[in-house]
């Protein structure tokens, strides 16, 4: 009897979506908003976003894993000391993430929901394939 070799491909990520936001408030202001608007629980959360670049900087994170067993969110600060997380998204000032069971989500729901929270400007989905991500920034 011949055995088969399985192989892990070291994908053990959960699946994310990212939508950039554009937004006139701070980002403790924001996520209450969208605390209010969503039904969640963002909180200042103590996971730490490095940018890659020669000196290290971190960003600010809200995070709420708590809320659903499923889905786990987290709001990203893009700009810290005037650094850029994401480069390639200059006038975004927040991405929320949301990883977990993403395909029972309609994300086209979400973002019209998200336009309507007061001060966010833009609300739009990011691939993640053209800003270079193959990980979450916020992995739980």
């Amino acid at each position: 009897m011949q055995k088969k070799n399985h192989k892990l491909h070291g994908n053990h990520e959960l699946p994310f979506a990212l939508i950039a936001l554009s937004c006139s408030e701070s980002q403790l202001k924001l996520a209450w908003n969208i605390n209010k608007k969503l039904n969640i629980n963002l909180k200042k959360s103590e996971i730490i976003v490095q940018s890659k670049d020669s000196t290290p900087t971190s960003f600010s994170v809200f995070s709420d894993n708590e809320t659903s067993d499923v889905q786990y969110y987290s709001l990203i600060s893009n700009k810290s000391s005037g650094i850029m997380l994401v480069k390639e998204l200059p006038n975004i000032d927040f991405i929320l993430e949301i990883s977990g069971d993403i395909k029972m989500m309609n994300l086209t729901t979400l973002i019209k929901e998200m336009k309507l929270i007061s001060g966010i400007n833009a609300a739009i989905e990011v691939n993640a394939e053209k800003i270079k991500r193959k990980n979450a920034f916020c992995s739980f």
